[in-house]
């Protein structure tokens, strides 16, 4: 059962990945130029409750060297690239090993 949740959100999350690299690409074409859509503005344009509140957490109880620098490089990441490499690394985590032979295990 967590073997088939944990494939579905990655799947879930490899689809996501797809929609934005779209969306980044037609954005890009529009502006005659490169626009890439980062987890921060992602997480500020859809939830700036919850990115303020993390900032908020995140200094509170996080030495400030470790927001500055770690994590707020961390949220410039693209959205796109951030979701397909979770949602790859789930469905990679789930897959189960060729057996041996072709005869399966007892």
């Amino acid at each position: 059962m967590l073997r088939f949740l944990l494939r579905a959100i990655g799947l879930l999350l490899l689809a996501g990945g797809f929609i934005a690299l779209i969306v980044d690409g037609t954005r890009s074409l529009a502006a005659s130029g490169l626009y890439v859509t980062s987890i921060d503005a992602a997480l500020q344009t859809m939830a700036p409750a919850v990115y303020s509140s993390l900032e908020k957490w995140a200094l509170a109880h996080l030495p400030h060297f470790v927001w500055d620098p770690a994590l707020v490089h961390l949220l410039r990441v693209p959205l796109s690239g951030a979701m397909l490499a979770v949602g790859a690394l789930c469905v990679l985590l789930t897959h189960r090993a060729p057996e041996e032979f072709g005869y399966p295990a007892e």
